[in-house]
């Protein structure tokens, strides 16, 4: 989003989807009181993620719920091809016993296909992204480093101890 007023249409578009028929039916559904929900917007400046790559850190294996591994998905673009599961993603697995003292704690590398990445439009038009089928050479390298992974996990492992106390 760039400009004053395409903020300022952003920031409503996310306090309305407060009131669209998944969030209604969801409250209905677990009982919520519609006037007793909260909602807020951050406004930050956008990493060029479209311009590199884009993922998810998990502190457990959200398939086994195995609490010793963080485990990093991504691909190039913007992340909601990954967080919306629109694509076989790159995963990484990094061991958190050894994060800091193993010189390689990766416990499991993947290259996903990567079908698809999501780009910002210069356009013009009321889209605000567009979806590109990824070139093949773009997928069967991985989006980003063991190194960058490392790094990765041990932010999570951090932010993790820090939030378990």
């Amino acid at each position: 989003v760039v400009g004053k007023h395409c903020v300022c249409n952003a920031v409503l578009e996310c306090l309305a989807s407060v009131f669209t028929d998944r969030a209604i039916a969801y409250r209905v559904h677990n009982g919520f009181d519609h006037m007793d929900v909260k909602g807020a917007v951050s406004v930050q400046l956008m990493v060029r993620s479209d311009l590199s790559s884009s993922g998810v850190a998990f502190t457990l294996d959200p398939d086994t719920g195995f609490r010793d591994v963080v485990v990093i998905t991504g691909s190039y673009g913007l992340g909601e091809s990954v967080v919306g599961g629109k694509i076989d993603p790159d995963e990484i697995q990094v061991f958190k016993p050894m994060i800091g003292k193993a010189e390689d704690p990766i416990i499991k590398r993947s290259i996903g296909r990567k079908q698809t990445q999501i780009v910002y439009t210069r356009d013009g038009s009321d889209k605000r992204t567009k979806t590109l089928l990824t070139p093949d050479a773009d997928a069967a390298r991985p989006c980003f480093t063991d190194e960058e992974a490392k790094t990765i996990a041990s932010w999570c492992v951090k932010i993790e101890d820090h939030y378990s106390k």
